[in-house]
């Protein structure tokens, strides 16, 4: 019975897991079926995005070119009536304002040239301060501003005082300014620079309206875009088009403000008298002659002095090294002369010596002469016997 019961138990804990186990295999299986289905629909989404973005991209190249084109010859356009109205417009040289207007200098290439002015002037006077005053109540008479502008010195002898003005007054007006300060003060230098920006202000004129064109037609595009792929990349060209006509505006603006108002850089120098100007001398060839050789004792001195000043910065180096140096050299010299005594010293022992030496053998090698002299001797009184 026990083991029956221990039977039926087991089985009814199979019966239980096996139950379990198929509960959570289902939902899993429907999950897995959910999944493909979902990567199936994400799939057949993706690919009706893309076939979204390739028409919209065709799309806003089409219509890039078509504004491209159209923005060209509108371009082109412009360029023939700008050469057409200045063969046919005359120009009237001895009044300047009146070819560009009587209040307001002309800003469009179709009815002249666009050039940009700039003047730099130098300028000495006795009256400082009535010059200036006179100058700052003619800048605001013809409704121009100061730009920048500085005084140095004090008035003083010594330290005159000298200002420097950059002034911004509209361009059919600076000539009445510049005559103004002629007036007012002594001249000593004018140098005027004119720049002609017709061609810069046209390429940069039809570039911002061929963009507007573009942006026009992207923006219907993103209008009729549907699909998320398609609106991103519409709105990255778009907010790439609105930076590039805002610096093309940019640009427009700059040229037009330098066109309309021309530019006068002015020195004013006070000075205690006037000199007259002179007419240019023309030197001789003895005067050039004198004046190079003038120059050259010149250059001499300033060598000279130069080398003197380079001395003086290096003497804190310079000074303890010729010490060193000397020092060095005594040292060198003495220690050579010493030994060169003691090498004489050491020569003249050695002569003496061998004098010693030849000395003592001098009277040994006297002996053995004086024998064979005497043997020599008796050999021929044997002879002399005998006979």
């Amino acid at each position: 019975m026990k083991s029956k019961k221990i039977a039926l138990m087991i089985i009814a804990a199979f019966t239980t897991l096996s139950l379990f186990a198929g509960c959570s295999s289902a939902p899993k299986a429907a999950q897995n079926t959910m999944a493909a289905r979902e990567a199936g629909y994400a799939e057949e989404y993706y690919e009706e995005a893309d076939g979204n973005l390739n028409a919209a991209v065709g799309s806003a190249k089409n219509a890039t070119f078509s504004g491209n084109r159209s923005s060209t010859a509108s371009a082109a356009g412009k360029k023939t009536i700008t050469a057409e109205t200045n063969a046919a417009a005359p120009v009237d040289s001895n009044n300047p304002g009146a070819n560009q207007g009587q209040s307001q200098t002309n800003v469009d290439p179709t009815k002249g040239r666009l050039l940009i002015r700039n003047v730099n002037i130098a300028a000495e006077t006795k009256e400082f301060d009535t010059v200036r005053q006179a100058v700052e109540d003619k800048i605001r008479e013809l409704g121009g501003y100061v730009e920048n502008s500085g005084v140095s010195g004090t008035g003083k002898a010594g330290s005159l005082r000298r200002a420097n003005y950059v002034i911004r007054v509209p361009a059919d007006k600076l000539d009445a300014l510049i005559s103004t300060v002629g007036s007012n003060c002594t001249v000593t230098s004018t140098n005027e620079r004119t720049t002609d920006v017709t061609l810069n202000y046209v390429d940069t004129k039809a570039r911002l309206d061929s963009l507007r064109v573009e942006q026009d037609q992207l923006t219907e595009l993103l209008k009729q875009a549907k699909d998320l792929d398609s609106i991103i990349v519409l709105q990255n060209r778009l907010t790439e088009i609105r930076y590039q006509i805002e610096s093309a505006e940019s640009t427009l603006r700059v040229l037009e403000n330098q066109v309309t108002y021309a530019t006068l850089s002015l020195s004013i120098r006070e000075v205690m008298e006037i000199k007259p100007q002179e007419a240019p001398h023309v030197d001789t060839y003895g005067e050039r002659v004198a004046k190079t050789f003038r120059n050259s004792l010149h250059n001499i001195g300033e060598f000279f002095k130069n080398l003197f000043l380079v001395l003086v910065a290096v003497s804190p180096v310079l000074v303890p090294m010729i010490v060193i140096t000397v020092i060095a050299v005594i040292i060198i010299v003495t220690s050579v002369k010493k030994g060169r005594k003691k090498r004489a010293a050491a020569l003249a022992a050695q002569q003496a010596q061998y004098q010693a030496q030849l000395k003592a053998q001098a009277p040994v090698q006297a002996q053995p002469k004086a024998e064979e002299k005497k043997t020599e001797e008796k050999k021929e009184e044997k002879p002399a016997a005998k006979e």
